[in-house]
């Protein structure tokens, strides 16, 4: 009976032993993950006044964007500015905050070029007025289970290099243009009801919506191949600019595509110039005119009238 008890009591204090233990040892592996600052970023995006970026894709070249006023802007090579929708300066901001870290990668400098944020990594800084804010490196990324990616970064003067969620580069390692309004049209087509297309000599037409039925001069259409159309230019970019274009070449334009949406009354998209030498323009984004020969641009916009109708 004696020796029953003695052993049930040592399986007892065995038991109890082993859980004490293990509860030391999780703590110490939390402690452990946790001894790295839990947010290395710290700042009221509110009082932002500017970012300014040295992306590696453009070796290093800087890229201001700043507020002016409640508007903001990036500084082009040209000195000239353009605005930033605020849509993208947002988004940058909120990029920035996101950045937490989940892990320290190394702890010297020594190894910071093995990670990409020593200068060859693409920098970031961030002002509040003249006050540098926030300065920090992105280096490269990672690829983490399940199907996740990671990127590793420092900042300002702190030696270790940590890993955080998120490709930083997608948003950080771009050129001026990127962050520029592209916009040329931005609607639902559901919204219109006609399209006229100016052209040159008689081959300009109109596309006439009636119940729900596209006609032109009175025929119908291929339905299918006019919403796929009209779903193709219903969010309509282009990131290839031309920023100093001749004045005479803008005086009249040689075709003009003309929107009547129930939304947003008209909207036009001129081409000017010739086939060779065509640059487009939109009334959403008047200031801005792009490059109409890139990857054939003005001929996914102005498109013949054959291009409608059923060859049935």
């Amino acid at each position: 009976m004696f020796n029953k008890f003695s052993t049930k009591s040592l399986i007892i204090t065995f038991a109890v032993l082993l859980i004490v233990v293990t509860l030391f040892l999780i703590k110490d592996s939390i402690q452990g993950e946790r001894s790295f600052p839990s947010n290395i970023v710290s700042i009221d995006t509110a009082k932002v006044t500017a970012i300014y970026l040295y992306p590696k894709s453009i070796n290093h070249n800087k890229v201001k964007i700043y507020k002016e006023g409640n508007v903001w802007k990036v500084l082009l090579t040209n000195n000239k500015s353009a605005i930033v929708p605020n849509i993208k300066a947002q988004h940058l901001l909120s990029q920035i905050l996101s950045i937490k870290p989940t892990s320290v990668a190394a702890e010297s400098a020594d190894k910071w070029k093995d990670f990409n944020v020593d200068t060859s990594g693409t920098r970031v800084e961030v002002f509040d007025g003249s006050d540098n804010v926030l300065d920090f490196t992105i280096g490269k990324f990672a690829y983490r289970q399940p199907q996740s990616m990671s990127t590793y970064i420092r900042v300002g003067n702190d030696k270790n290099v940590y890993l955080t969620d998120g490709f930083l580069d997608l948003t950080f390692n771009h050129g001026a243009d990127y962050f520029r309004d592209n916009t040329l049209i931005n609607d639902d087509y559901n919204n219109w009801n006609k399209v006229t297309f100016t052209y040159p000599a008689d081959s300009s037409f109109q596309l006439i919506k009636k119940n729900n039925l596209w006609f032109i001069n009175n025929r119908q259409t291929d339905s299918a191949v006019v919403v796929n159309y009209l779903r193709s230019i219903s969010n309509l970019s282009q990131y290839f600019y031309v920023d100093n274009p001749a004045p005479q070449q803008l005086m009249k334009a040689k075709f003009t595509l003309s929107i009547q949406s129930s939304a947003l009354g008209l909207i036009n998209v001129y081409a000017y110039g010739d086939t060779s030498d065509c640059i487009i323009n939109s009334s959403q984004n008047p200031d801005s005119y792009f490059d109409g020969e890139k990857e054939n641009f003005w001929k996914r916009v102005f498109v013949g009238k054959e291009h409608f109708i059923s060859k049935k």
